[in-house]
């Protein structure tokens, strides 16, 4: 008897004390950077540029490995709990997620692998998921 409230109690405080989970993530065109001053670059490069530079200068941020753009193809398959601010920095927070990606190999059979990316953005550019508010 005298365990069972013991465990109870030990799982009332444990439960008192579990931090909130933020249900954010990133709004679609953000950009996620090794830096803070990489996320501000790319940003002012960006604003100047439209069409095939815009996508030029995507692919070479992607491929320095300084910045990636996040577009709504990157934003659905955010797998839960979303985004997490990991730390701030300013007006600038850093973020992980994780990513899972399929690949199927046969009829019935997939592949998957998940991804966790981490970087910087704007505080801006998250947003909090509407349907899952309490």
């Amino acid at each position: 008897m005298k365990m069972a409230y013991l465990i109870m109690v030990l799982g009332v405080v444990l439960l008192g004390f579990t931090p909130a989970v933020e249900r954010t993530t990133l709004k679609n065109g953000s950009w996620l950077c090794v830096s803070p001053e990489a996320y501000d670059q790319a940003v002012a490069e960006a604003k100047h540029q439209r069409g095939k530079e815009r996508e030029a200068l995507k692919e070479k941020l992607l491929e320095d490995k300084l910045c990636m753009y996040a577009d709504d193809e990157l934003l659905e398959d955010i797998m839960a709990p979303w985004v997490q601010v990991i730390e701030r920095q300013g007006d600038k927070v850093k973020v992980s997620f994780m990513v899972e990606f399929y690949k199927r190999v046969e009829y019935l059979h997939r592949r998957f692998s998940r991804v966790n990316y981490t970087g910087w953005t704007s505080a801006d550019n998250l947003t909090e998921l509407a349907f899952l508010s309490r």
